[in-house]
């Protein structure tokens, strides 16, 4: 991985083909930078809110620059082993992520919310995204996680030279996961289904449909059987997709 600590330039670029955005309430935790930066400086320690690098979305490149937040800048330590820089970021993301449990077991209500915001931007795909910048340790792709079954990090070292990258849509703002979805998209199947049963048996019906007409009946619900097969395919599209994100 290469990086650069030249003032005014990224430190690093990363590309969603190898990790993936995450978001609260249909945002991108990395829009909400500058407030998850504040409530760790302000309560616990600017070195820990430098854990979180600035990042600037680029959405057409599908990549995101990660630099140096400007008030840390005079803040200059000596370099350590890569073991100690370690220690040192989960002592921080520890603190960090015990600050955010306190937060979402707030009675406020927009305390829970900001806790539940700091837990997710504490997220990132594995160790090898913890890099030792000259003002401490840092997390390049917070708020994140990994979409390379390998877990391998991938890094592009300026912005606009990419190293083995494929083209990819920007991916829309992600949701939280509602549980509840999954049983409330089942019931327009089912109502369908009983009204394609209804219609079915509706010729057996004595009296109902005149007999002369009941072999032109069937076109009815054969056409409704033939719209529902586009629609069928597109629900068993997205459980595929769906089993394969998780």
């Amino acid at each position: 991985m290469k990086l650069q600590f030249i003032s005014g330039k990224p430190v690093t670029t990363t590309n969603f083909n190898a990790v993936q955005p995450l978001g609260v309430g249909g945002q991108l935790v990395l829009e909400q930078w500058e407030g998850v930066y504040q409530i760790l400086k302000h309560e616990l320690s600017p070195q820990c809110a430098g854990l979180l690098l600035e990042p600037v979305i680029d959405r057409q490149r599908g990549e995101v620059d990660w630099y140096i937040p400007a008030d840390l800048r005079s803040m200059t330590i000596a370099s350590v082993s890569r073991d100690v820089l370690l220690q040192n970021a989960h002592r921080f993301i520890a603190q960090a992520k015990q600050l955010a449990q306190r937060m979402v077991q707030s009675s406020d209500v927009v305390q829970r919310q900001k806790g539940a915001l700091l837990e997710q931007a504490l997220s990132y795909p594995t160790d090898d995204y913890i890099i030792e910048t000259p003002y401490g340790p840092a997390l390049v792709a917070w708020g994140h996680q990994s979409n390379d079954t390998e877990n391998k990090a991938a890094f592009v070292s300026a912005k606009g030279n990419q190293q083995h990258y494929k083209s990819m849509s920007i991916l829309p703002a992600p949701t939280l996961v509602n549980n509840k979805q999954g049983i409330i998209s089942y019931w327009p199947w089912l109502l369908g289904g009983l009204l394609l049963l209804l219609l079915v048996l509706l010729p057996w019906w004595e009296g109902l449909i005149p007999v002369q007409y009941c072999r032109y009946y069937w076109f009815g619900p054969l056409i409704i059987l033939l719209l529902l097969i586009p629609l069928i395919a597109i629900a068993a599209r997205n459980i595929s997709l769906s089993v394969r994100g998780k």
